[in-house]
């Protein structure tokens, strides 16, 4: 997942013993909050994105998403190819 996203042009932040990863939009160049992000991604890419926003109650950072891989290769596979198709809605 790491190496496909990082090859699809994500900037990641690397997990340290959890299922969880999360990308730096503004980092990869998405000039758009997480929840706009995550609402494209999953309604034109098939991918669902958790916004980190969500998890914050007072300033939450507008930049960061969440995917899970504690997921079968093929689902693994098919999300990164999802994530690059929501990378090009944002090019």
């Amino acid at each position: 997942m790491k190496s496909g996203l990082a090859d699809a042009g994500f900037s990641l932040i690397d997990p340290a013993s959890t299922y969880f990863m999360c990308v730096d939009l503004r980092a990869s160049g998405v000039e758009v909050d997480d929840e706009t992000f995550a609402k494209r991604a999953v309604e034109q890419a098939g991918v669902a994105v958790v916004p980190i926003a969500a998890f914050a109650e007072q300033n939450p950072a507008r930049h960061l998403v969440r995917l899970c891989f504690a997921k079968r290769d093929e689902t693994i596979d098919a999300g990164v190819a999802a994530m690059a198709r929501a990378r090009e809605l944002f090019a």
